[in-house]
């Protein structure tokens, strides 16, 4: 399974997206709730399902389970903590407190419902620079490239005896562009690519070279829907990553578990590959922050070097097991894409999430 990094936009969460959920596990008011999932990108396609199949949407499971939860004192002390985002994360430790809260069991519909609406406000799309001065500078080529445009259409429209709209066109501030390239030379991994070696983006084919895929016109249009994170892996090169991490600071090994390794739980529990279920850790935007600052000086290995040192410990794995190094030891694959996440994330001020898929 492919383990993928995300920025995450804490504010909405905590002010917004939990808050709803308060209300509808506490008070048994369904009405926020109900009118963020309406505008996911879930609750959109199921519309399409046919008749026999309406049974199988996701909100009406989801309302069904809530409706029939327990409503007594306790029950909704524990509801409050687990909607309120700074409570549950202080308790989400689960190498710290063996009870978190929780409810009385996990409900795949309902976990599919948080991570619909975590899918659609939560997970900000935004050129992935890596700072304010080249986003600047892509704005810059962008209205370049709009004008020339309109340069040339206002040209065609006069040559064409067509002078009242070759005015009106010229009369217009701009074009709209709804395509964006990455700055050049910016190196970055295809988190469309499946060949495993994010998301913003493993251990086969490391040698595969990916870049993130901007392009709306996709010919796989559930995958352009979806949110671009950072591929970081997938297992056991997630393994590598936190063994590099503990070289630079224990402090950036504990976030990185907290991150991707399962050690924070989620508020309605997580299924690796479920495909809005599965989201398995985050990281609040201080945290990024202290995570950012503690990796200020790392220095990721190149790709070669990661490539060489794994099939080192392969060939070790196989012919020499009594001297065999730990998984942990081995080079990273992704470090110098988890790096820039990680860094794109305390720029902004915002958190990160991640999931197995």
């Amino acid at each position: 399974m492919s383990v993928k990094v995300y920025c995450f936009d804490w504010a909405i969460y905590a002010e917004r997206v939990m808050p709803a959920f308060a209300r509808w596990l506490i008070d048994g008011d369904e009405s926020s709730v109900y009118n963020l999932f309406i505008k996911t990108r879930c609750a959109q396609e199921e519309q399409f399902l046919p008749d026999p199949m309406q049974r199988l949407r996701i909100w009406p499971r989801a309302k069904a389970f809530v409706d029939a939860l327990p409503r007594g004192p306790h029950s909704r002390k524990e509801y409050a903590k687990l909607c309120s985002a700074e409570q549950f994360t202080a308790l989400s430790d689960r190498y710290l407190h063996h009870y978190t809260p929780h409810l009385y069991q996990n409900s795949a519909a309902l976990r599919s419902l948080w991570g619909a609406i975590l899918e659609e406000y939560c997970l900000p799309q935004f050129p992935t620079t890596s700072n304010e001065n080249e986003i600047a500078g892509m704005a810059l080529e962008t209205a370049a490239d709009a004008e020339a445009i309109r340069g040339e259409l206002v040209s065609l429209l006069q040559s064409a005896g067509l002078p009242e709209l070759a005015r009106e066109v010229g009369d217009q501030i701009g074009i709209e562009r709804f395509d964006w390239e990455p700055a050049e030379n910016e190196e970055f991994r295809d988190i469309t690519d499946e060949a495993p070696a994010h998301s913003v983006e493993g251990v086969s084919s490391e040698s595969d070279e990916l870049e993130l895929n901007y392009d709306i016109y996709a010919d796989d249009e559930e995958d352009a829907a979806r949110p671009k994170g950072i591929l970081i892996g997938h297992h056991p090169n997630t393994l590598h990553l936190r063994g590099w991490l503990a070289g630079y600071s224990i402090r950036s090994m504990a976030f990185f578990e907290y991150l991707a390794l399962g050690r924070r739980r989620m508020p309605f529990g997580y299924e690796p590959g479920e495909p809005l279920g599965c989201y398995s850790g985050y990281l609040m935007p201080d945290e990024a922050w202290q995570l950012a600052t503690s990796l200020r000086d790392a220095q990721p290995p190149s790709q070669s070097e990661a490539e060489d040192d794994y099939k080192r410990f392969v060939q070790q794995q196989t012919e020499t097991q009594d001297t065999a190094r730990l998984p942990d030891e081995v080079q990273p694959t992704y470090a110098n894409d988890f790096l820039k996440v990680v860094r794109r994330a305390a720029l902004y001020n915002l958190g990160l999430i991640c999931s197995v898929e």
